[in-house]
């Protein structure tokens, strides 16, 4: 088995996960791209991509941030385009199933392939006054919490695919992987699940809380205590996951959402993670897209409530986030579906010596500035491996 050339698209849904990793997935030779590139464009991109299932057909892509903006007609007039489509799935006959041990086979040797030092497109005085901004809000009673981010550019060496070839087992994201649209790459190290759907059972697991691994093992593990027990990360992952949970109602058989795990901690290369699983039957007649116009974008990247906070990110942050926050995933033609959260994700054109990333955290009332331009920064340090 090989990957595509380079100039053929073709996705790669990948769990670089150390234990329990799930087959990894090669989507290639789309008898159909469905791109959306105006917000008047997405509804009728997902159309298409609902009823690709009936002629048995997967679908695989990715929503950009902004396509969230496009679903709801009061936020459709914030939708601005960027340099990458708000919607691209390709439609492929059928998908290669790739054991987890056989994907670094599959990618080319990380020769010399490397990303270099973040620099922020914002300065820090920039993120200061935005974090006061939306505190403002939250003091006012305009919102709970926003997400607030920033891109970074980084400069890169090699091959797109060396490249993450080259940081893969650095990350060990859960719902990784590589979108080629023939003129853009998106790699994605993402340990965030946005939701799936088998036989009928809706999963969600919103990623909202962290903690910053720690050179020493005790300290380390005392980090991870610390962040299970803080009553201010347990109550910011709280409102997240009350969020999800009325997203999810909203899809889904009267009394069956339902929190099995709350306020897990995970912990990946540079960072910990507080993680909590929302599930939920959806409703007879209801399919993967109707979820994804109901409760995309995820609401650990946007705060809540929803909406309200969706406007002030948009008054608040000087750039479009594009593919960084959205969801990369796939629409089985069985109809069972899965959805990353598009965060810890690259994004550069062909030919491009410099990627763009987005980092970001949520900011609730007792926040501090520093520490989470910080922690902003932590969230990138898996590129360098440091």
């Amino acid at each position: 088995m090989r990957l595509p050339g380079p100039s053929e698209p073709f996705l790669l849904l990948d769990d670089a996960r150390v234990t329990g990793a799930a087959p990894s997935r090669l989507y290639r030779d789309p008898v159909e791209i469905v791109c959306a590139r105006t917000p008047a464009e997405v509804q009728p991109a997902l159309d298409r991509i609902g009823e690709a299932r009936d002629d048995g057909l997967h679908a695989a892509g990715y929503l950009a941030y902004e396509a969230g903006y496009a679903l709801e007609e009061r936020l459709c007039p914030l939708a601005e385009p960027g340099p990458m489509p708000l919607l691209w799935f390709g439609l492929f006959d059928g998908v290669r199933f790739v054991a987890p041990e056989d994907v670094p086979a599959l990618l080319p040797p990380p020769g010399d392939a490397a990303a270099g030092p973040l620099r922020p497109l914002i300065d820090k005085d920039a993120y200061f006054a935005a974090f006061a901004e939306v505190q403002e809000r939250i003091r006012a009673g305009d919102i709970y919490q926003a997400n607030l981010t920033f891109p970074c550019e980084v400069d890169v060496t090699g091959d797109p695919l060396a490249l993450y070839a080259a940081i893969r087992p650095r990350a060990r994201g859960g719902y990784g992987g590589i979108v080629h649209t023939g003129d853009h790459w998106l790699l994605s190290f993402s340990p965030e699940l946005f939701f799936t759907l088998a036989s009928g059972q809706l999963t969600a697991r919103p990623m909202k809380g962290t903690a910053v691994r720690e050179a020493d093992p005790a300290t380390d593990a005392a980090a991870i205590v610390h962040l299970r027990e803080d009553p201010k990360q347990r109550a910011e992952n709280l409102m997240i996951v009350d969020l999800l949970r009325n997203d999810l109602s909203r899809v889904s058989l009267a009394g069956s959402v339902t929190v099995p795990d709350l306020f897990k901690v995970e912990t990946y290369p540079t960072v910990h993670q507080m993680i909590s699983t929302v599930r939920a039957r959806i409703l007879p007649g209801l399919s993967a897209v109707d979820v994804l116009r109901a409760i995309f974008p995820c609401g650990s990247v946007t705060g809540a409530p929803k909406m309200r906070a969706m406007e002030v990110i948009a008054l608040t942050e000087p750039f479009s986030r594009g593919p960084y926050t959205g969801a990369i995933g796939r629409i089985d033609a069985d109809g069972n579906a899965a959805f990353n959260v598009a965060i810890r994700t690259l994004s550069l054109a062909d030919g491009d010596r410099t990627a763009r990333i987005g980092l970001g955290s949520g900011v609730v009332a007792d926040s501090q500035a520093e520490a989470e331009w910080r922690e902003c920064l932590a969230k990138g340090r898996f590129l360098a491996g440091v």
